[in-house]
């Protein structure tokens, strides 16, 4: 598979990401999106436990591709590849938290070595805002600035309960998991217009 397939990948794993959760989640009996995280849908005992597991996996199998193709993508245009291994380790950790379904202690672990992938955006405003133009710097920058919003609420019940209900806890995380998908897309189109622009100039 070439760079230019491999660097479409973003937006195929935002899309499946984010339509897999809410297909899964109406299958389950009872399942509230606004209060229940999407963990809840393949935790241990739940009848989509094993569904769950698997869709993880691929998820995060896809992002590992995904992020070879940013690494591969940067060493070829002389880039920093720093990026690109951030959004390995959300790969690795979505590997963990599918093999330690909820509520596994091990899960937790992994969802919080997540934050690592979280932080993608800022190494790339960071390392590469001056490669991609400037709309790719502000989209960069605002994503992070969203995603950070996004860690505090989802850890805010550690620290402030009295912040939200957390009746609202699913739609929290939600908000958190999507920007950061969505974010995904955005690079896979923006790199991916940047690998044929870069294509036709040589």
């Amino acid at each position: 598979m070439d760079t230019k397939k491999i660097l479409s990948l973003g937006w195929i794993i935002a899309l499946l990401f984010i339509t897999g959760t809410f297909v899964l989640g109406s299958l389950l009996a009872d399942y509230s999106f606004i209060s229940q995280t999407v963990s809840e849908i393949g935790q241990e005992g739940s009848p989509l436990n094993s569904a769950w597991q698997i869709f993880s996996l691929l998820v995060g199998l896809l992002i590992i591709v995904f992020s070879i193709g940013i690494i591969s993508f940067g060493r070829q245009n002389k880039w920093s590849i720093i990026p690109g291994i951030f959004i390995l380790f959300a790969g690795l950790s979505e590997f963990g938290i599918a093999l330690f379904p909820s509520p596994h202690s091990l899960h937790n672990v992994f969802g919080l070595s997540m934050t690592i992938g979280y932080f993608s955006p800022l190494m790339f405003f960071l390392l590469w805002k001056d490669k991609l133009g400037a709309s790719f710097k502000r989209y960069s920058l605002f994503a992070f600035v969203l995603i950070l919003l996004g860690i505090f609420l989802n850890l805010s019940p550690a620290f402030a309960s009295q912040l939200y209900p957390l009746e609202y806890y699913g739609l929290v995380q939600r908000f958190l998991l999507f920007i950061f998908y969505i974010y995904l897309a955005f690079i896979s189109f923006s790199t991916s217009y940047s690998f044929s622009n870069i294509k036709k100039a040589a």
